[in-house]
């Protein structure tokens, strides 16, 4: 919350246990999901932008690791004496 709160000031997330549980017990394994999303629209300075991420948080008991994925999607919209558009699309994977 505190992130997206300082990164994000309108964005929105979201986290979502989608395998194991939720409580700490010795040998869970547990796998999260972490939304985050946020757009700002400021046609008066010809602009528009918008963030999307997905991460996937797996902890791994067994193999005292932790495997994160995230994809990354980001547009850009600008509009002032001409059109000028991103679309950016990113994978990326850690292991700890």
């Amino acid at each position: 919350m505190k992130y997206v709160g300082e990164a994000y000031p309108k964005g929105v997330h979201s986290v979502y246990c989608v395998r194991g549980k939720d409580v700490e017990e010795p040998g869970s394994d547990l796998e999260l999901v972490v939304v985050i999303l946020a757009a700002r629209h400021s046609p008066q300075n010809f602009c528009n932008g918008s963030w999307r991420s997905i991460w996937n948080v797996e902890f791994k008991d067994d193999l005292q690791i932790v495997d994160v994925r995230g994809r990354i999607q980001v547009g850009a919209h600008y509009f002032e004496e001409g059109n000028v558009q991103l679309d950016a699309k990113h994978e990326c994977k850690c292991k700890k």
